[in-house]
């Protein structure tokens, strides 16, 4: 070796053993400072995970063993490469490359780490996230913020998240088999009334449970209801059936086609295995309508041949040992009763036809009865001639009955204006003795006599007057306004008909005041009574029948008006 190569190696092991003074002395101070510390972006360090200061890249004194390691092994491969024989700048760069490749890897791990911390907060959020789903779902009040904090690390606000959700999932699978148990009863109530379920898409629905069980629970509640509705209705039509079954003398088929089972098995068969069914309950009703609409034409044709099997019982004279059926029969719309009836009503037309006179009289004694009720006119009862005709035919007969019906249906149609009409008269009369009372200048001297007494009852029955009168008056117009001509009564209108008894009333007083003054030797001062006496007198009589000699027929003029005493109507 060369004295040359002696002191560069001598130059060299001096400063390396510089170097190893001067890093002695920088390790006394417990850190240290990197010569070519790495920047932010290299390192990758989050600003939400990391806030250090310059500081934060100081060596830690756990790290001085590792820092010494390195430094030793590059102290050791500089004396390789400069006994090998490698000028300074080899070494260095060799070095250089060394520390390259630690950085390289350590940036590597650091990437590699990041991206697990990454994916390791995305998972954190995740599940927060679904915590605050299922909170708004389930309405809880969870310190989910609480969580994300900054003094816990990833893996502990992952076992909190996770700590979390599993609670929210405790509270979510108690709900979910509430909403469960909900929904069973709801599927075997749409099963048995063959209705639609209500269904929820837990992936696009952001419903409440709450508001899914309250919704489940209203619609249970509706089913329930509905369930009742049908049930009754199902089991009114099938009582309602069975019902008719009996009055119409039904056989087990109903009047429903023998083949058809279904619906034989509705009607019959046990109850809690009938679908209730909108269509089985619509079924159920038809067949029960049907049957009620024969049963109503049936009642309504009994009624009509009992009040015909009747009024020719009545007209007929007929003794109880000629009557073949006695009335009231008892259920006379059953079929069979129904035929009894037919056969009955066609031996007393038979009968009829074999006492057509009499018969037609009877009818003539019903219609001017019926007259009397409605206040015909004279002119209003000889408007129908057959009433006066010696002839005493069928066609007579149906003549006479049309007109009966008539003014049967035209008294039912304003029997509220005839009883208040008729109720007028009678309080008319009331009011007329009272006030013949009220002029006897003796009532003063009767015992118990009260002049306040009196002029109260004046009060009421003229209170009493005025409003049925009003109430007439209105009943009258509601008809002329619906049929388009003049209500009458006795021939005239009602107003005038008012006005005549009236005025009556008063010529009347004016006669009996009259006849007094004459009695007391007085001249009478009268208006125009004198001229209307016999006006009056002639009012106050009612045609009635004529007489006739005994064995001799009896002659009916057609300009008398038939009247029967039975017909007369008394004021």
């Amino acid at each position: 070796m060369t004295t040359e190569d002696t002191s560069s190696n001598e130059v060299q092991r001096n400063t390396a053993k510089e170097r190893r003074k001067e890093w002695r002395k920088t390790m006394s101070d417990r850190t240290f400072s990197l010569e070519d510390p790495p920047n932010n972006d290299e390192l990758n360090i989050s600003s939400t995970s990391f806030r250090q200061d310059q500081s934060s890249l100081e060596c830690r004194l756990e790290h001085i063993p590792f820092y010494s390691w390195i430094e030793s092994n590059l102290t050791i491969l500089r004396t390789y490469l400069i006994r090998r024989g490698l000028n300074e700048q080899d070494i260095n760069d060799k070095e250089q490359t060394i520390i390259n490749n630690l950085k390289t890897y350590l940036q590597e791990l650091n990437e590699i780490e990041n991206k697990e911390n990454d994916l390791l907060q995305a998972r954190i959020r995740a599940i927060l996230d679904e915590c605050i789903h299922l909170n708004r779902l389930l309405k809880l009040d969870y310190g989910i913020q609480k969580i994300e904090n900054e003094e816990l690390t990833l893996f502990q606000q992952l076992k909190e998240a996770n700590n979390q959700l599993e609670k929210i999932n405790e509270v979510l699978k108690i709900k979910l088999e509430e909403i469960n148990q909900l929904k069973l009863i709801e599927e075997k109530l749409c099963n048995k009334l063959h209705e639609q379920s209500i269904e929820f898409d837990n992936e696009v629905d952001q419903m409440p449970y709450d508001k899914r069980q309250e919704i489940l629970e209203q619609h249970i509640q509706d089913l329930q209801n509905l369930q009742h509705d049908r049930s009754s209705a199902i089991e009114q039509a099938r009582k309602q059936i069975h019902e008719m079954k009996i009055e119409l003398d039904l056989d087990n088929t109903y009047n429903q086609p023998t083949d058809n089972n279904q619906v034989l098995s509705l009607i019959d068969g046990p109850v809690h295995l009938i679908e209730l069914s909108k269509t089985n309950v619509e079924h159920l009703r038809t067949i029960a309508n049907e049957l009620d609409t024969l049963y109503q034409a049936n009642r309504i044709k009994a009624e009509h041949l009992v009040n015909t099997l009747n009024a020719l019982y009545e007209r007929l004279n007929l003794t109880d040992s000629d009557k073949y059926i006695k009335l009231p029969l008892d259920k006379p719309h059953r079929p069979a009763n129904l035929i009894l009836l037919e056969k009955e009503i066609d031996r007393c037309k038979e009968l009829r036809r074999q006492n057509m006179r009499t018969y037609i009289e009877n009818i003539r004694d019903e219609i001017f009865a019926q007259y009397e009720k409605c206040f015909y006119g004279r002119e209003q009862m000889e408007s129908f001639l057959p009433l006066y005709s010696n002839e005493f035919t069928e066609e007579s007969l149906e003549e006479h009955e049309k007109e009966l019906e008539e003014i049967n249906m035209y008294y039912i149609h304003n029997e509220q204006l005839f009883v208040n009409l008729a109720n007028w008269h009678e309080v008319w009369a009331e009011y007329r003795e009272f006030q013949r009372q009220a002029s006897d200048p003796d009532r003063f001297k009767r015992r118990g006599y009260s002049a306040v007494q009196e002029e109260k009852q004046r009060k009421h029955l003229e209170f009493s007057l005025k409003k049925l009168q009003d109430t007439v008056v209105q009943l009258s117009k509601e008809y002329e306004h619906e049929f388009g001509y003049q209500f009458l009564v006795e021939g005239v209108p009602v107003q005038d008909f008012f006005n005549n008894e009236k005025e009556n009333y008063s010529q009347e007083k004016e006669l009996e005041r009259a006849r007094k003054q004459l009695a007391r030797g007085q001249t009478p001062t009268m208006t125009h009574a004198q001229s209307n006496i016999k006006r009056l007198e002639m009012s106050t009589k009612t045609p009635g029948r004529q007489q006739t000699n005994i064995g001799k027929e009896s002659e009916i003029k057609a300009t008398t008006p038939f009247r029967p005493t039975s017909g007369i109507h008394k004021r």
